[in-house]
């Protein structure tokens, strides 16, 4: 009785109505039926035109797993003549200098895993409406560089000759700058040395903007050298280092610093000998995001510049996937805000450092940030292209 005064119900709500709001849009799944698709043999055809399968291009799930989906290029190879690039990732699969947590030698992996999503084709940025991977620049991804993790000396070693393969091949848009820019993906900090001596070869001593919760610039008697010269080249004594080798200049600048120091005074007085300027977590929130990028613009000038990143400069909210986690630290909007306002900047060479998956979450947090951190890093480099200092020279 029921299911007839329904029937019924619904018989006169189709008299009432107008004939031109009952009739419902006709679909069928799949576009075509498959025993109709081939003649009626019973085998289905896709409806796109085998010869021009158009939407491959945007797969994001097919192939190698490369940065931002770019092309793979074995920038290591013997031979001569590869393909011409401008700027370059690579990863350096590292994390046997690391004084807390190990597990960095998988985070160029992870930061691929993160940059899934982004891809050329669908890259027009929401805030400036550009589109840097249809630019000027040929950009590359170069796979990770082979790197022992049973000799610290021999890895950097090996890290060190792989960025002077990529470096010194020449660039693809050769009109505008003869030298590859680099971008690192880590692995722990000790990386960015090698990345610091790489840069110098063909930019000169460079102004580093280090975002961190740590300072980096330890002294090795202090952290590492005490037990042996060996263990005193580690994630927190990098940067004296590049210092003491001439590498940096006296305007870098540190920010989103707020892990403690290991001795009272000396490690702040060291700090500001090894250049650096310190713009702690918390004072985002007295100046602000634009306050905070006025102050590394006044600080750098007109040099050139080294970005590194190590992503525990965020939060452990917004970046837990790390071997130091200091809490306290900035969101990733702040950051990627900032980065993104240092466009016009002389970017030589960048990276992306810390990254330890295992300690990531189930929604892959940490190496969502660290991707997009690293497609901001690409982006200032895409905005200004740089020089090198033997063509500085020629036009002088």
């Amino acid at each position: 009785m029921l299911s007839f005064l329904r029937l019924t119900s619904f018989s006169l709500l189709l008299l009432i109505l107008p004939s031109s709001l009952v009739v419902a849009r006709e679909i069928v799944f799949p576009p075509v039926v498959p025993l109709q698709a081939n003649n009626g043999r019973g085998q289905y055809r896709s409806s796109v035109n085998d010869e021009k399968q158009s939407f491959l291009d945007l797969d994001k799930f097919a192939g190698l797993t490369t940065f931002s989906n770019l092309p793979w290029v074995h920038c290591l190879s013997d031979e001569k003549d590869i393909e011409g690039y401008d700027i370059a990732f690579v990863g350096a699969p590292f994390d046997t200098a690391t004084t807390g947590r190990p597990g960095t030698r998988y985070g160029p992996t992870g930061i691929r895993l993160g940059s899934r999503r982004i891809g050329a084709p669908m890259d027009w940025s929401p805030y400036t409406h550009k589109n840097e991977f249809l630019q000027w620049a040929r950009i590359v991804d170069c796979g990770d560089v082979p790197m022992t993790f049973l000799d610290n000396t021999v890895a950097l070693k090996q890290l060190e000759t792989a960025h002077k393969v990529i470096s010194g091949r020449p660039a693809n848009a050769t009109e505008i700058s003869t030298v590859p820019r680099v971008i690192t993906l880590g692995g722990d900090h000790t990386t960015t040395l090698v990345a610091l001596r790489s840069t110098f070869d063909h930019w000169g001593p460079v102004s580093v903007i280090h975002f961190d919760s740590h300072i980096d610039t330890w002294d090795p008697k202090v952290l590492g050298g005490g037990l042996s010269d060996y263990a005193g080249l580690n994630h927190g004594t990098f940067l004296h280092i590049a210092h003491e080798e001439g590498l940096i200049l006296n305007s870098s600048a540190h920010a989103g610093i707020r892990a403690p120091a290991v001795n009272k005074k000396h490690d702040w007085k060291n700090d500001r000998r090894c250049g650096f300027e310190i713009i702690t977590a918390r004072d985002i929130d007295k100046v602000g995001v634009s306050g905070v990028i006025e102050k590394l613009k006044a600080r750098v000038g007109d040099t050139n510049v080294y970005i590194s990143v190590d992503i525990d400069v965020l939060d452990p909210a917004y970046a837990p996937g790390t071997g130091t986690a200091e809490v306290g630290g900035w969101t990733t909007r702040e950051l990627l805000s900032i980065l993104d306002g240092l466009e016009g900047l002389k970017v030589v060479g960048a990276d992306v450092v810390e990254v330890a998956p295992i300690y990531d979450n189930a929604g892959e947090t940490t190496v969502l940030a660290a991707a997009e951190v690293a497609h901001s890093l690409m982006g200032l480099m895409v905005e200004t292209p740089v020089k090198p200092l033997k063509e500085n020279k020629k036009e002088d």
